[in-house]
């Protein structure tokens, strides 16, 4: 008998929930369904899930009379902290929000930011549901849910043994896949910009000044700090590789080191400052490779 995919819906209203339900028998997929938070994380530690559809709005608990996004956010960054591990480009375990709220950008940038795989919007469609819950178990290297039993050991980044830094340059969506010790991070174009203006600097010896990442004057910089969080998942707790000398200065740490990146991949994005960003670290790296044996 072929093995089903087991899902978990966390989903306050009734009728949206039976229809997600609905649409996951017909992919060969069973559900459990919580309509709060508390029940959700029961149901997370007792059961063993290949993907989560997560609504933004639910109740804290059962006893609560309304719901509110922030429940949903919290929810969110709790299931991703517990289950950080990647297999090559994907969570292992995806988490796709499925919220009316999610149709507005920034609510959008924020989900992402915290973990989630995918935004569905509602009203669902079928297809829709489908396509991105397929997208991401295949990006997870899942086609059968045999494979699930598999998860594979987080790849962890020590200070003591370096960290890598890459930019395979792939789209994922509306942002840019790195790749931090081979743990996959999709970036903003904006935080890419930052990224590389640090990358760049770390091969020449050079420092970052906050103006040259556009902030003025005394203002401090937001896009340092959305870096920061943006690469925390794939870094472990009490891991910086961004330092400041606190004179509005930025530099990676010593024990960075920066891997291949695409600068074919980052051209096509069609930003005339990533792209040169992108030719100039790779001028740079190609200028300090070390000269072939016999070379005269």
């Amino acid at each position: 008998m072929k093995e089903r995919h087991l899902a978990l819906i966390v989903e306050d209203d009734s009728a949206t929930a039976a229809d997600l339900t609905e649409i996951l028998k017909s992919l060969d997929c069973d559900s459990m369904v919580a309509n709060n938070k508390k029940d959700a994380l029961a149901l997370l530690a007792g059961n063993t899930f290949c993907f989560v559809l997560l609504d933004l709005q639910i109740k804290g608990d059962a006893d609560s009379i309304k719901g509110h996004t922030e429940h949903g956010h919290s929810l969110l960054r709790a299931i991703r902290k517990a289950n950080l591990d990647h297999p090559e480009c994907s969570y292992w375990l995806p988490i796709l929000i499925v919220s009316g709220f999610a149709r507005e950008a920034d609510a959008a940038v924020d989900v992402m930011k915290d973990g989630a795989s995918d935004v569905i919007q509602k009203p669902l469609k079928g297809r829709n549901v489908s396509e991105a819950i397929h997208r991401e178990l295949v990006k997870s290297g899942r086609l059968s849910h045999d494979l699930c039993g598999s998860k594979p050991k987080r790849r962890s980044p020590r200070t003591g043994k370096g960290v890598t830094l890459a930019i395979p340059g792939d789209r994922d969506r509306r942002r840019i896949r790195i790749a931090v010790n081979e743990i996959p991070i999709p970036l903003p174009e904006k935080s890419l910009k930052v990224l590389l203006h640090l990358m760049v600097a770390h091969v020449t010896g050079a420092l970052v000044h906050k103006r040259t990442l556009g902030a003025k004057g005394d203002q401090g910089l937001k896009d340092i700090s959305r870096l920061r969080q943006e690469l925390k998942p794939a870094l472990e707790d009490g891991v910086e590789i961004i330092k400041t000398d606190y004179h509005g200065n930025f530099s990676l740490t010593e024990n960075v080191t920066i891997g291949n990146c695409d600068v074919d991949k980052l051209t096509s994005i069609g930003d005339r400052q990533i792209s040169a960003l992108a030719a100039q670290l790779r001028n740079e790296l190609e200028a300090r490779q070390p000269e072939p044996e016999g070379t005269p």
